[in-house]
Parts: C-alpha cells; structure tokens; sequence
C-alpha cells in the first residue's frame, strides 16, 4: 500500500476461496478492502479498491446467518463468521459511498479537524478515523433528516419532551443541535418535527422545575414565537453549548452585514454585493436579462442562501410586474 494510504479498522471473518472457508482478518481502508490470511503454510491474500465495487450485499443463508457478498465487475466474493456484521457492513457501505463521491467530485478525503482529541484513558480503543467516519455518518443523517444545508455538522442530541399547542400534549423525540439550527422529531413518526434556525433565536432560558415539567428549557424566536422542551437530563451543559453557537451566529450575521454592502433596489436592476450570490454586475445584468439569460455563482459559500428571501435573490423586477406563471 502507498504511505498515505489510511486503516480505518479490521475485524476478524473468514474469506471463502473457491468452497474452502479461510480464517483471516478483513482490513477496511480509505481507498481498499483487503483481507489476508496464513494457515497451515497457506496464504491467502486479496485487495481490492472501494471504487471498483459494483454491489454490496448482507446475505443470510442455512449455513451461515451472517455472510457479506462484495460485487465486482467481473466477481463475486464472500465473507462469513463476523463478531460484529452490522457494524463491519455499515463501515464497508459508508467507504464505499465515500469512494463514488470522491470519484464524481474528484476530492480527496480530509479528515474533520474539529472533532476533540482522544483521551488517553478512553475506555474503547477507536482509531482517529473510525471515529471520523461515525461522526460523518450521524451528521449525514442528521442533515437527511431535517434537510439541511450539506456543510452542517451535527454537535449532538438528546432524549427530551416538547410541549405542542395544537394538541396540549407535550411529545416524546429527540433534540438535535448544531452549528446553525435546532431541532426536533418525535419518537412516533410523522407526528411533529421541529427546525429552528439559531439566527431567529432571541433568548434560550432555564425555567422553574415542576413534577409536571422537569427541567425544562425555554427557546424564543424574533417572530415571538416560544418553544418548550422538557425532561432534559443535561440541561446545563445544553444551555452552554446553545449559548456558544448564538454567540457565533450573531457574529457571523454582524459580520455579513459589515461586508454586504447596500442593495441596489431600482426595479430593473439587479441587487449586487461584495462577495454576492450574483456574479454579473447591474450593468451587464440589464443587457443579459433582456437576452433571458442571469449569471449565478452558486458555489460561492462567502454567504449562506438563508440570509435573502429567494424573491429578493432571484428577482428581476418588482413583485408587482411579475406575471402569474413567474409569481408561482
């Protein structure tokens, strides 16, 4: 293997040459699945790269319940007698994906410098990036779940209850906090899910502990709107952690408007700024408009999408001249 090529973990299963089973160990890197094996003077060894794996399957058969079929362009291989399937599969689909990425994006992996250093005494042995990877994979939920921006990291969540006024039923979920938002999903599925954007957040308050409500954690908004949660188990440190994050956002959003600049508001020209979402200049813009045609940067990240109303973003004139077609 090349000198930078990084092991991310390896778990002892058998590897099945031909319909003899050999005992080895399966070693999981950035960029391969290997496995090697010596017994009885015979050696088995196989490499092969994330990016030339076409399927994987977690099969159960009679004989052995736990089996992962690796698929291949041109074969098939087998792997059994795991201690721990599920997690060996999880890790072997997350490399994978992680491999079709960099291949269509053409990145290269980097590890997330924000995550705390081990401790020394930690009670499990868990490499740097096994720990990377997991982190990566509950932010990716995390984001599916609630539709969030791709570069939003989850910080952590909690067992909590949220006091809903439509019904006058305070619901059993989850709280999930991050660098941007808050949120929450009930246990029972569809019931009720929360999105709170922290640059809404006014005031996050500890209120007065009760049998009916114990410790409970009160979020306000700008729009005057206030959410209860309940029953959490670490509220002190949570208030901490929210306080933190208002704290960078509110510095984030003085920091933008220092930087934005003023918008153009004249109705046929189009709003632009220092590091705008906008490329084309007001000049320009009015010649390609007439033509149809708008130039956008969108992978400009200087500014987040959640800092305009997309009518403001993307308008052309004002709201008024728009026809009902544009409107929609």
């Amino acid at each position: 293997m090349p000198e930078e090529e990084k092991l991310v973990n390896y778990y002892s299963c058998s590897y099945w040459k031909g319909k003899v089973p050999r005992q080895g160990w399966v070693y999981l890197s950035i960029n391969h699945l290997c496995f090697y094996s010596f017994l009885m003077g015979r050696e088995a060894k196989l490499v092969i790269r994330w990016v030339d794996i076409t399927q994987l399957e977690k099969n159960a058969t009679l004989l052995f319940p736990d089996m992962i079929k690796v698929s291949t362009r041109s074969s098939e291989h087998f792997f059994s007698v795991f201690l721990n399937i599920s997690e060996t599969f999880k890790l072997m689909e997350q490399l994978a994906n992680i491999a079709m990425r960099q291949l269509l994006d053409n990145e290269g992996f980097e590890q997330d410098r924000s995550l705390p250093k081990l401790k020394k005494k930690s009670p499990k042995k868990v490499s740097a990036l096994k720990r990377d990877l997991d982190a990566r994979a509950k932010s990716e939920r995390y984001r599916a779940l609630f539709r969030l921006p791709k570069d939003e990291k989850l910080d952590g969540h909690t067992d909590c209850t949220l006091w809903t006024p439509f019904n006058k039923m305070h619901i059993l979920g989850q709280m999930f906090v991050s660098t941007n938002y808050i949120c929450f999903t009930s246990k029972e599925e569809n019931l009720c899910s929360l999105i709170i954007p922290l640059r809404e957040v006014t005031i996050v308050e500890k209120a007065d502990s009760s049998s009916v409500l114990p410790s409970p954690l009160s979020i306000s908004t700008k729009n005057r709107m206030t959410f209860l949660f309940a029953n959490l188990k670490d509220r002190d440190f949570l208030v901490q952690r929210i306080s933190d994050f208002l704290q960078q956002t509110s510095s984030k959003i003085y920091l933008e408007k220092n930087i934005s600049g003023s918008y153009i508001n004249s109705d046929d020209e189009v709003f632009t700024r220092s590091s705008s979402l906008i490329s084309a200049s007001p000049h320009k813009s009015r010649s390609s408009e007439s033509e149809g045609e708008r130039q956008f940067n969108l992978n400009d990240n200087g500014i987040p999408t959640a800092t305009q109303a997309l009518m403001t973003m993307f308008r052309r004139r004002s709201p008024e001249e728009f026809n009902p077609k544009l409107v929609k």
